[in-house]
């Protein structure tokens, strides 16, 4: 069974990124990535997996933790094999609806309504994220003044 690394490995390698590229999107050093999928720690920190999960919402957690599983809930797989996320899947089953039910009001206020849930729950995952760039500027710094390693 692959340890972890190397699922961390193998989903930079799927997503088409490199390990500075995709340290970048989760919002960790390079370093932190590069040690990761090298072997130099033995396993990613509590804080990279919630960024990783935070970020690529459709990962199956089991895949990521335990080995167990598709790497993709295959929920969020279209017929074409592309992944998508909750929100684009939201709007193609609101426009499918639209076509099948044309003139409802309730359901353009629906639309209305989901959209607006959709743009709290993004505005409120960048909030998390920016909230966990400040948790690591932080620890770097009591790393710095403090000379350990946390």
């Amino acid at each position: 069974m692959k340890v972890i690394n190397d699922r961390i490995a193998n989903l930079i390698s799927e997503l088409d990124l490199n390990p500075h590229s995709f340290a970048e999107q989760i919002g960790v050093k390079g370093a932190v990535v590069y040690n990761i999928i090298r072997g130099r720690r033995n396993k990613p920190s509590f804080d990279v997996l919630v960024k990783i999960l935070a970020i690529y919402k459709n990962i199956n957690t089991d895949w990521l933790l335990k080995g167990e599983g598709d790497v993709w809930n295959r929920s969020d797989v279209g017929e074409d094999g592309h992944v998508y996320d909750l929100e684009y899947r939201i709007r193609k089953l609101f426009e499918q609806l639209e076509v099948e039910m044309e003139d409802i009001t309730a359901l353009q206020e629906l639309r209305i309504l989901v959209e607006l849930l959709v743009d709290e729950n993004t505005f409120h995952k960048n909030k998390i994220v920016r909230l966990y760039e400040k948790n690591d500027k932080l620890m770097d710094v009591l790393r710095e003044k403090l000379g350990i390693d946390i």
